[in-house]
């Protein structure tokens, strides 16, 4: 009963992927690749012209403060009241930590086609 011999011998691999499946399974990598390299370009251009509308947007904004007087914050009477309210003055610590912002570096992005007037 255990006596037959059995011989294991890996098939051909023109058996396991014809030239039609080999060309079925390129195709669709090909395909895969063209519309994630789209879809990342398409992303990109998208986020220049969204950075573009933020900056003009921060310049009109920037002037419209100017214009009203409000280009520091202790000209600004909204800032003035809270200080008021807190019975806080400017260079307090407390004051310090609620309105203290951070800078990062932005120097990557483009900024040649914004308005800079």
């Amino acid at each position: 009963m255990f006596s037959q011999n059995y011989s294991y011998a890996e098939r051909p691999a023109a058996l396991i992927l014809g030239r039609r499946g080999f060309l079925k399974v390129s195709g669709l990598c090909i395909g895969a690749a063209v519309v994630c390299g789209w879809a990342i370009g398409d992303m990109v251009s998208r986020r220049s012209s969204i950075i573009l509308a933020r900056q003009a947007g921060l310049y009109q904004d920037d002037k419209l403060c100017q214009a009203m007087g409000l280009a520091s914050s202790h000209n600004n009477p909204v800032v003035m009241s809270v200080y008021k309210t807190m019975k806080a003055k400017p260079v307090d610590h407390t004051m310090h930590e609620l309105l203290h912002t951070h800078f990062y570096s932005r120097s990557m992005l483009a900024m040649t086609e914004a308005a800079h007037v």
